[in-house]
């Protein structure tokens, strides 16, 4: 009874916040609600400038807005400060496609490293060199595609470390 209640109170906090629940699960949130975050991260980064960290989360919200110049901006700064930090370098590529600079973007993912995530990085890269091959992808397109074949790459590197765990090897 305990579990039910506790429950539908917290459902009833996130409906009433203005937030959404998506069909994954996962809460959709507005606009309104991803500059306020930019803005309370901003206020943190005022007091920590160098933290890769609130650079990397203000680039995603950007990203997901769709300022992909801001979101750029972001990335390269955690590059900097963090260079080879794999999620800003993928972000960064993707968010150099976003802002029109197709070439740019993808010669970072076509090299695209993240230790320990074969399977993550592989499906990346041949991904952008497929992408390489067709310029008339829009950049919507070209993103959503690369965001899949991460994606596709994860759920392959979660396989491998299952296999790995159990001892169990496959082939491919």
């Amino acid at each position: 009874m305990r579990r039910i209640t506790l429950a539908l109170c917290l459902g009833l906090a996130v409906l009433l916040s203005g937030c959404v629940m998506g069909l994954d699960g996962r809460l959709l949130l507005t606009d309104a609600d991803r500059e306020q975050a930019i803005a309370r991260y901003k206020t943190a980064l005022a007091q920590e400038p160098d933290s890769w960290i609130l650079h990397r989360r203000i680039g995603m919200v950007y990203f997901d807005l769709g300022d992909y110049a801001h979101a750029a901006d972001s990335f390269q700064q955690v590059q900097t400060l963090l260079p080879g930090e794999p999620v800003s370098l993928l972000y960064l590529g993707l968010s150099r496609i976003g802002k029109g600079e197709r070439e740019a973007g993808l010669d970072l993912l076509v090299t695209f490293r993240w230790p320990g995530k074969f399977y993550h990085q592989k499906y990346v890269q041949e991904e952008a060199a497929r992408l390489r091959k067709h310029p008339e992808t829009p950049a919507g397109e070209a993103i959503r595609d690369l965001l899949d074949a991460l994606a596709a790459g994860e759920h392959e590197q979660i396989i491998l470390e299952q296999d790995m765990e159990f001892g169990i090897m496959r082939s491919n």
